[in-house]
């Protein structure tokens, strides 16, 4: 599958989620993933948009947060979307859910773009790797 077909999929799966005004508190910036498709969209966003990632000291923060803004809020992957309005991923600031219908339609979206582009096991995070090792030996 092309780059902008994954664009307008990931675009039609976005437009399923409602928006709630961010009041910028930070408590979901932490340690996030996103998926091989979103990873296209956030690349080419930093590339037309000349963006530098800078290196943080706490890895635990989200990279793209920076001087207390997303700089990928516009491509922001489903999980920080999905974020304050899902269930499982509350926000104090917003009490207005997706019904579980609702939930269960963007994850099926999803999972079959993730799997029309051979992305599924194909994920990024914030965290290092060996910040990953180091959660597997605790476990």
């Amino acid at each position: 599958m092309d780059e902008k077909k994954i664009i307008e999929q990931l675009q039609e799966i976005y437009s399923l989620i409602p928006e709630f005004e961010c009041k910028h508190c930070h408590k979901c910036c932490k340690n996030i993933i996103w998926f091989q498709p979103e990873e296209i969209q956030i690349n080419n966003y930093l590339i037309k948009n000349k963006v530098i990632l800078l290196n943080k000291k706490d890895n635990s923060e989200c990279r793209f947060l920076q001087n207390d803004r997303c700089i990928i809020y516009p491509v922001r992957p489903l999980v920080c979307r999905l974020q304050g309005v899902a269930n499982d991923l509350p926000c104090k600031y917003n009490k207005k859910l997706l019904s579980e219908k609702q939930l269960q339609l963007i994850k099926k979206k999803f999972n079959k773009l993730l799997d029309g582009t051979g992305g599924k096991n194909i994920f990024y995070s914030n965290r290092r790797f060996t910040d990953f090792k180091k959660l597997l030996k605790q476990n």
